[in-house]
């Protein structure tokens, strides 16, 4: 936080009033009028590469002009609604001055949707969200930024521990001594800061870290525990650097080390970064850490959030709002750097800094989806918007190579999948331990399936809604601790092939495993008796179900894009998250997408589609090559009205093919196949066949498809399409 002042000076300053205000994909604020496009163009990503983006701005609070919202610091823990697992996520937000003096005065702004929205905010809430954790009784512990003195000699320190047993909505305050190690005498004001994310290891012990400078010792960052359920706390150890630091962000990484990024003491700050092979004991000597440029990354409030995918982001700021990806999730390199929120009223002195502060706050809500937390301007920065202070939150999507993705929590939460196996009862405590926590998209510790069997080793099975070629398995056990595990497949649920054997892993996140494309409609997971399934997927080969993309961007695979994205909203997808959505509100322009696949003699294409908007055209083709140069000799055209007429170019013109038999409603997904050869092509759309003789261009072979509103240009059409092959006939 930006209190960080108590021990390590920084230069402040205030600039000129000229708003400067951009979000990584070029929007404006909340509010501000723009008339460009917001949606992407171009290629999507490659299906094998790993990805990144942010998404859209929202507030978390912004009231009027004075009252003061600065400093975000969220904590999340997993709770089920209406049966799904969703996240209750704690944001605070600071309103006191910016002064070592200063007590801490906290905002509590609560989300019960996975921060989709905040409809509560409490003033003055007794805690902040910085140093949060949930204990294995269920109950939640806090731990305040700034402790207090022992006593008017100053002989000692308590950390204020908070306590709350329903779920955040009260809590009490107990005091909690901190015992330095021998020879050490705590100085400054009140001793320390603790920052930030406490951590329950598996033996009980909570870890957190914090920053101060001992008597007669530079500024260092140093770990806290206590393994009395946070009645007492001392030093487990110190994180060794060359230089002052202080704000720690940590986490566990995916080769089983604690990773910790610190800020340095520096004018402008920098970040360091050190791990822990023995759960914060010992520390390597903490390095420059080198963003994707090959430079150390400048930057103050670290926070770190290893997404159950594996991928790692670091969230930091100052300047601006921004977020590091390391695609292997160890933290040894990083991969990717993305701009999130930039605002700043000034290029001279200070005025850089003198908009968003820069602190920050990351939290995973989905396998591959976590929420950034910013604010608008700090206490020393927030005159040149008229002390408009508020919280900000935007979504950051990192994926995996994949995009067959099949989306197991919806299918079996509306029945086209089953779940079933030997599981341990039920936990009050923790709801979210049930069979779907293996498949809801959360790697913390209780939101897992619990396999338990008295006598043999017990399993779980997922029943696929058909036969699939599956090939790849992600996989997390447990919560660090060694697990072990075998993952079998099966076409008739009798005879099984194990394809994923785990033994004596510590997974923090899924580990995947590629296989040669192997038919399989049921999945099993066997484990000894108390294991827990923390999270399990399943990819199809040559399907694009859009589950594994970046949300609001161009889907991977597709080139040549206007108007078209990934969405979850509206309609959602075919009996899953997430399809792609082409969107056509322009007068001058249409929505359209081309998917890339390889030259063949006969092409299937098969896909679902629906529209909640049909205005105008749908249209969709088959590409392919002539001598070299790319034809389109298949397109069809699918008219909308109370009879509704497909469409074949033929000629130089668009032809009647057929009138459909039943008109697809709205808000219906449909299937459609095209089965083309050079020369004919049968067209399917539900049960309903239709065949064309004549192309509209010779070609030699064929290859991909495009999906486009209008053709020509029409306005007011939204149309999805989702579980879309290319294959050879």
């Amino acid at each position: 936080m930006s209190r960080v002042t108590t021990f390590a000076s920084a230069a402040l300053g205030f600039g000129t009033a000229v708003v400067l205000l951009a979000t990584a994909s070029g929007s404006a604020a909340p509010g501000a009028p723009s008339a460009v496009n917001p949606l992407p163009t171009g290629d999507g990503a490659a299906p094998s590469a790993y990805a990144s983006a942010t998404g859209p701005l929202w507030n978390v609070l912004n009231w009027g002009p004075g009252p003061r919202a600065a400093n975000p610091s969220a904590f999340a823990m997993d709770t089920v609604v209406d049966g799904r697992t969703e996240q209750q996520v704690l944001v605070s937000s600071s309103a006191n001055d910016d002064v070592a003096s200063a007590d801490s005065v906290n905002n509590m702004s609560t989300s019960l949707d996975s921060g989709l929205s905040f409809l509560t905010t409490q003033r003055n809430a007794p805690t902040g969200a910085f140093n949060m954790v949930r204990l294995d009784d269920g109950s939640l512990l806090s731990i305040d930024f700034i402790p207090e003195w022992r006593d008017e000699a100053h002989s000692g320190i308590n950390l204020k521990v908070w306590r709350s047993t329903d779920a955040g909505a009260t809590w009490k305050l107990t005091r909690a001594p901190f015992t330095p190690p021998p020879g050490k005498v705590l100085g400054g004001n009140r001793g320390l800061r603790v920052h930030r994310e406490a951590l329950l290891l598996p033996d009980g012990t909570i870890i957190v870290p914090a920053y101060l400078a001992y008597v007669g010792e530079r500024q260092a960052s140093i770990v806290l525990q206590s393994t009395d359920r946070g009645r007492t706390w001392t030093q487990r150890g110190q994180i060794p650097a060359p230089l002052a630091t202080n704000e720690v962000g940590w986490t566990f990484t995916t080769d089983d080390r604690l990773l910790a990024v610190m800020r340095t003491a520096e004018t402008p700050a920098r970040l360091r970064t050190s791990s822990s092979s023995d759960q914060g004991r010992t520390w390597t000597q903490a390095e420059p850490l080198v963003g994707p440029d090959g430079a150390q990354v400048v930057g103050i409030s670290p926070h770190l959030v290893l997404q159950p995918n594996g991928v790692l982001l670091l969230a930091t700021g100052r300047p601006d709002g921004r977020v590091y990806v390391s695609h292997d999730g160890t933290g040894r390199a990083w991969d990717e750097q993305r701009l999130v929120l930039s605002r700043y009223p000034s290029e001279t002195g200070n005025g850089r800094y003198d908009g968003t502060s820069g602190n920050n706050s990351i939290v995973s809500v989905d396998s591959d989806r976590s929420v950034f937390f910013g604010d608008y301007c700090a206490v020393w920065g927030c005159k040149a918007y008229h002390e408009q202070y508020g919280i900000y939150a935007s979504y950051v999507s990192a994926v995996t190579p994949g995009t067959g993705k099949i989306d197991l929590e919806t299918k079996v939460r509306t029945g086209t999948a089953t779940l079933t196996g030997d599981f341990a009862g039920r936990d009050r405590r923790f709801p979210e331990q049930r069979p779907e926590g293996a498949i809801d998209g959360s790697s913390r510790k209780h939101s897992a399936a619990v396999l338990a069997k008295r006598r043999g080793t017990p399993a779980m099975v997922v029943s696929l809604d058909r036969e699939y070629p599956v090939e790849r398995i992600g996989l997390m056990l447990g919560d660090g601790r060694p697990s072990s595990a075998t993952v079998s497949l099966s076409a008739d649920g009798r005879e099984w092939t194990p394809v994923v054997r785990a033994d004596g892993v510590r997974d923090h996140a899924m580990r995947y495993t590629e296989l040669t494309p192997r038919r399989a409609r049921y999945v099993r997971v066997e484990a000894p008796s108390g294991t827990r399934v923390t999270e399990l997927e399943v990819y199809a080969a040559g399907l694009q179900t859009f589950e594994n993309d970046l949300e609001y961007a161009v889907p991977r695979g597709f080139v040549e894009a206007r108007n078209t994205t990934v969405s979850d909203q509206e309609l959602r997808g075919a009996d899953s998250r997430a399809s792609l959505r082409l969107f056509d509100k322009f007068l001058d322009d249409n929505a359209t997408a081309t998917a890339v696949a390889p030259d063949v003699e006969r092409q299937v294409l098969a896909f679902t589609w629906a529209t909640n908007d049909f205005r105008g055209p749908f249209t969709f083709s088959v590409g392919g090559h002539r001598e070299g140069r790319r034809v389109e000799p298949w397109r069809f055209r699918l008219q909308p009205g109370a009879t509704q007429t497909l469409e074949v170019f033929e000629g130089g013109a668009w032809k009647p093919l057929g009138t459909l038999a039943k008109p697809i409603p709205t808000n219906t997904w449909t299937p459609f196949v095209v089965d083309a050869t050079t020369t004919s092509a049968t067209v399917r759309i539900g049960d309903q066949e239709l065949t064309a003789a004549a192309p509209a261009q010779a070609a030699d072979t064929l290859s991909g498809t495009t999906f486009t509103t209008g053709d020509p240009v029409s306005y007011g059409m939204t149309f999805f399409v989702d579980d879309l092959t290319i294959g050879e006939g």
